[in-house]
């Protein structure tokens, strides 16, 4: 995960548009390499979505800085708050020549705004117009007549609340890691939305619902993906990280629980057969979905129980039938394996009969699903 971060560290960006240079800077003092044609505005390349194709798109330019002085401002605006990233360099090498890049919330060039040079970025708090400032220090006995070349090539990465569609990924730059980000995402029907995330360091996922209330824990997302079982209706995931990119992507899963309600309207499992099942995270901690299994014979049995539950966990109690004791398995994690094969004190095989499997959500902020099938 930290590979695939750290590329689109220097590509990823989201919505920026600019306005053109003021009177003070003559038309030719920025070049679009791409173009070989002169401006005097500045842009920068927009990238809509997280796409592999649309992050490695780049805009580049040449800014030509005057000789006296050697110094020029470029206004830029920005629509949303977010992170500007960026590499610059001269043209051509010289030795004992140096510049600086300065970035200010003001015209008058008072306001400074961090700008980090190792990591290549700009932190955007919020949108607005700001200045870019492009100083050379010149130590050398050569000047140029013709003013200092600078290729200066951008990206923006927005950091406002998105809305995540179905299998899209999305960017987003977080501004201020000391906030958490938001993402709305719909489900159409009962089902499953699994959260998939891509960042430098470990990422904090929470589902909140509608009015943005926690739905459930907060998820140590180290492995990229997290799970939540929800109802129909619109969510929040809250994104809590140090990483200060991410790309996230949502993934809805349409689901039918084939449980019975009681005891007594237990489902019963017919062997080869999978059956699915899911505990919301609305779901009370009072629900209880039954199965039942039925032997006619004495003989072995194995119970497949998988499923994903990233938010507390979802138990399974196995027992009847005059059978010592009940089984107990969980599941708490993302794709987890919880298949067992119960017997017994003194054999493998289970007398036949009736056997009953219960399963419940054991925290109030419990939610997942999960497939049964029993194989005999």
């Amino acid at each position: 995960m930290k590979k695939k971060i750290a590329v689109l560290l220097s590509v990823i960006m989201v919505s920026l548009s600019c306005f053109p240079i003021s009177n003070a800077f003559a038309t030719g003092n920025i070049m679009d390499i791409d173009t070989g044609e002169a401006s005097d505005v500045l842009t920068t390349y927009v990238v809509t979505t997280g796409s592999e194709s649309d992050i490695a798109g780049v805009k580049n330019y040449e800014v030509t800085v005057p000789v006296d002085p050697e110094e020029i401002v470029l206004p830029i605006t920005f629509e949303q708050k977010g992170i500007l990233y960026f590499t610059s360099d001269f043209a051509e090498t010289a030795a004992s020549r140096y510049f600086d890049l300065y970035c200010y919330s003001d015209a008058e060039c008072t306001k400074e705004i961090k700008v980090s040079t190792y990591n290549g970025e700009i932190v955007i708090p919020e949108a607005g117009t700001y200045y870019l400032k492009f100083k050379v220090n010149n130590y050398s006995d050569v000047t140029p007549t013709d003013g200092y070349k600078i290729n200066f090539s951008s990206k923006f990465i927005s950091g406002e609340d998105k809305t995540l569609t179905n299998k899209v990924w999305v960017c987003s730059a977080n501004a201020d890691t000391q906030k958490p980000m938001y993402f709305e995402v719909d489900a159409i029907k009962a089902g499953s939305i699994t959260i998939n995330t891509e960042s430098e360091y470990s990422t904090r996922l929470t589902l909140l619902n509608s009015s943005k209330k926690a739905i459930s824990d907060e998820v140590y997302n180290y492995d990229g993906k997290a799970c939540f079982a929800v109802e129909k209706g619109s969510y929040y995931i809250k994104v809590t990280s140090s990483s200060d990119l991410l790309r996230i992507k949502s993934l809805f899963t349409a689901l039918t629980d084939y449980s019975g309600s009681s005891k007594a309207k237990a489902k019963k499992l017919t062997a080869g057969k999978t059956y699915t099942g899911f505990l919301s995270a609305t779901d009370k901690t009072s629900k209880v979905e039954w199965y039942k299994i039925t032997l006619t014979k004495s003989q072995e049995v194995n119970i497949k129980f998988t499923g994903s539950v990233s938010s507390g966990k979802i138990e399974l109690e196995l027992y009847g039938n005059g059978f010592s004791g009940s089984i107990t398995k969980n599941i708490d994690t993302v794709d987890e394996d919880s298949t067992f094969s119960p017997q017994t004190w003194s054999s493998t095989k289970l007398p036949k009969g009736t056997y009953y499997i219960k399963i419940t959500k054991k925290t109030t902020n419990t939610s997942g699903y999960y497939y049964l099938q029993l194989k005999k």
